[in-house]
């Protein structure tokens, strides 16, 4: 792959890590989670109990790692997921515009997207691991391809 796209995916990975950091933190810096429980609940999020800590984790821990480039695609194949339900519950059919519209979520669905298929770009830990130890590459074994 050309490197512009890599770094631009890397470029990309940080600033989705802060995002999500962010909101994570904010999320659960609200003292207890009783005030977002509440608020799952009234948006009619299922099982608000479960689904409010889950996200405030999956936001504050999967942002951190997506942010080093740890475990990227699977991290942003996470967030992919929170943000598609904070759009389905929350968002949809609200303004498109902030506070409360559409479209900071729709930008993270879609940076979250594409590093989920398009990888985390360079730098990032996920793509040092696999310089040092190639075996950790998907369907690699360390050996040798005959074939290419």
């Amino acid at each position: 792959m050309p490197r512009q796209p890599e770094i631009g995916l890397a470029l990309l990975r940080l600033v989705l890590g802060v995002v999500f950091v962010a909101h994570g933190v904010q999320k659960i810096t609200w003292g207890d989670l009783s005030p977002l429980i509440d608020q799952f609940r009234n948006w009619g999020v299922p099982m608000p109990l479960l689904t409010a800590p889950l996200v405030a984790t999956i936001e504050t821990v999967g942002g951190a790692l997506l942010f080093l480039g740890v475990a990227a695609r699977s991290v942003a194949f996470a967030l992919s997921c929170v943000m598609f339900g904070a759009i389905w519950y929350v968002h949809w059919g609200r303004s498109f515009f902030a506070p409360a519209g559409l479209e900071l979520p729709l930008l993270l669905l879609g940076g979250s997207l594409a590093i989920m298929f398009g990888g985390p770009g360079i730098p990032s830990m996920d793509r040092l691991s696999f310089r040092r130890f190639p075996s950790l590459r998907r369907g690699r074994t360390g050996d040798q391809d005959p074939h290419g």
